[in-house]
């Protein structure tokens, strides 16, 4: 039996489906009287037993153990001195404990080399911010869509950033230069000049965007994008919609643009930006971490009468949940509180402020988590000081 696709890195395409399909139907013949099996993938080591459904989704998400060549626990028969001799040191999670065969994998991967480090690396990104894509998933059209384009990305990772570069493929690079640029506020401009420098220093053949604007486009399907909608000059409307489509304001019948001469580009008044929050949610209940303390508001709270350490031992949340039974029956809904406030983006402390960010805070969380900076999603960037309210 082929089992090449082990070793595919694009656990999306349609060879990996294939593979773990096969796998599971193996499987299926080695359950215990509960249903269950050991668990190949890179995460378990054969050390956990698992259902099929739960090693099915460990496969998508993290892949095979590289180690597991010989499936002695699916149905594999081999001369059991030969293979011990040969692949001890491979048997840890088996006959000692897991974490000296996690050691060994470590060890392993460092002798395959940096890049396949930074592959890796790149990789598990894409999969933890897209998540475990199912086989009916594919077949629905819109779902697609989203698997060719994550296809699309494990091309590009596997691109060096010249001929010869061992440190960094060019998918990594961007990565690391738009992080940093975020750190320390570059401005638009010097990344440009940066960029164009770095073109011009690196040897012919390098992997790099000419612009910010080229850096933004590849790396939009990673999840960094927002959507631009178009706003009425006195903010009476969006133009999003049933109003898309439209010129002028619905209500105040202001032109859209203040720019529109028909041969220039048509430049609009204010334009709001939007976040896509439900991708973001959904990569919550990804992490087993995370999934879990999506539901601590309702497991774990207090109950103590007169102990207020989060929002749900508040009386507003207990009279919300008697008044909407059913949402509160599952702990998994998820309940988020909105926060907007102006500032001045550019620092001119002389001016009133210009934009106003609406923030969102998952209070499914426990307390030491939900108002951490990497629990609170930006969801709207609003132009304007009074526009907010409207």
């Amino acid at each position: 039996m082929d089992r090449s696709w082990i070793n595919l890195k694009d656990r999306a395409s349609s060879e990996y489906f294939d593979g773990v399909a096969n796998f599971i139907k193996i499987a299926t013949n080695h359950l215990d009287e509960e249903e269950r099996t050991r668990c190949p993938c890179s995460n378990c080591l054969n050390a956990n037993w698992n259902r099929l459904d739960v090693i099915e989704r460990h496969l998508y998400k993290y892949g095979m153990s590289p180690t597991y060549k010989l499936w002695i626990f699916h149905g594999d028969t081999v001369d059991l001195s030969l293979f011990l001799r040969s692949n001890s040191r491979f048997l840890g999670a088996t006959f000692s404990n897991v974490s000296e065969c996690r050691e060994e994998n470590v060890n392993l991967r460092e002798n395959i080399g940096v890049r396949d480090t930074i592959d890796d690396e790149m990789v598990e990104m894409i999969h933890d911010l897209h998540g475990p894509m199912f086989e009916e998933c594919r077949r629905e059209s819109n779902e697609q869509d989203e698997s060719d384009k994550i296809s699309g990305m494990f091309s590009e990772i596997k691109e060096e950033l010249y001929p010869g570069c061992l440190k960094f493929t060019s998918f990594n690079f961007l990565v690391k230069l738009m992080h940093i640029k975020v750190l320390n506020r570059w401005s638009d401009k010097s990344f440009d000049m940066l960029l164009e420098l770095l073109n011009e220093a690196f040897p012919n053949g390098v992997k790099l965007p000419v612009s910010y604007y080229e850096a933004k486009k590849r790396l939009r399907d990673l999840g960094m994008g927002y959507e631009s909608i178009h706003v009425c000059k006195f903010d009476c409307a969006l133009f999003w919609k049933d109003y898309a489509s439209l010129d002028k304001c619905p209500h105040c019948g202001e032109s859209r643009y203040r720019l529109n001469d028909r041969k220039g580009k048509e430049i609009p008044h204010k334009v709001l930006r939007y976040f896509p929050l439900k991708a973001r949610l959904q990569r919550l209940f990804l992490s087993k971490h995370t999934a879990e303390d999506m539901r601590w508001h309702k497991d774990k709270r207090c109950e103590t009468e007169g102990i207020l350490r989060h929002p749900a031992d508040a009386e507003g949340w207990k009279h919300f949940d008697e008044q909407y039974p059913c949402f509160a029956s599952d702990a998994r809904n998820v309940r988020l509180t909105l926060s907007s406030d102006g500032f001045n983006p550019f620092g001119n402390m002389s001016t009133s402020y210009n934009m106003c960010p609406v923030i969102l805070i998952p209070y499914n969380l426990p307390p030491w988590k939900c108002m951490k900076a990497p629990f609170t999603f930006l969801s709207l960037l609003i132009p304007g000081p009074r526009s907010p309210s409207k």
